[in-house]
């Protein structure tokens, strides 16, 4: 069943990872003391979760509605709850492992919906002959904050000297006579 998307507005990529975000939020951490641990799991559920599928389409060349690709993240997240049959040991991995298999499953789906829509409308603008300025590109721009994300390395903490430490001109020699 083919779903027609015609909105006046495209959803921003910022609307799409705080509604998805939330919705992770409400569905997986439901436990006392959850929030915490959501607040620490955030930056990896962003990247591994919430951003994967927009660089896994981005690097096919294809580009999706924003309320499709809410779609199938909701359709993929509903499923993973529904299957969940047991304590989770890290959420983050596991919602990653569930995504990553369905799209290996049923990606190829979505690659075909997508490149027909590009296609139909590069012959849409090519009859009309007019240059017409593409709207925001929800799917590129959160591949985007992906790949920043992931080129981010973690700050190194200094070491700090010990205070107690022994001092650098110190003999600290054992003889033995």
């Amino acid at each position: 069943m083919k779903k027609n998307y015609q909105r006046f507005k495209q959803p921003m990529p910022e609307e799409l990872t705080a509604l998805m975000l939330d919705f992770l939020r409400r569905k997986f951490y439901t436990e006392p003391g959850d929030e915490k641990r959501f607040l620490q799991d955030r930056s990896r559920l962003l990247s591994w979760v919430v951003l994967w599928p927009a660089s896994w389409l981005n690097a096919r060349g294809v580009s999706i509605h924003g309320d499709a690709y809410r779609d199938i993240f909701f359709k993929v997240m509903f499923q993973a709850d529904a299957h969940r049959s047991e304590r989770i040991k890290y959420r983050p991995a596991w919602l990653k492992y569930v995504l990553q298999s369905h799209f290996r499953i049923h990606g190829e789906e979505y690659l075909a919906e997508g490149k027909n829509l590009r296609n139909i409308a590069d012959h849409l603008l090519l009859v009309a002959g007019k240059a017409v300025k593409p709207g925001p590109d929800p799917v590129r721009e959160m591949a985007a904050a992906r790949q920043i994300l992931a080129t981010m390395k973690p700050r190194k903490r200094a070491i700090k000297p010990l205070k107690n430490a022994p001092q650098a001109g110190l003999n600290l020699e054992l003889k033995l006579s």
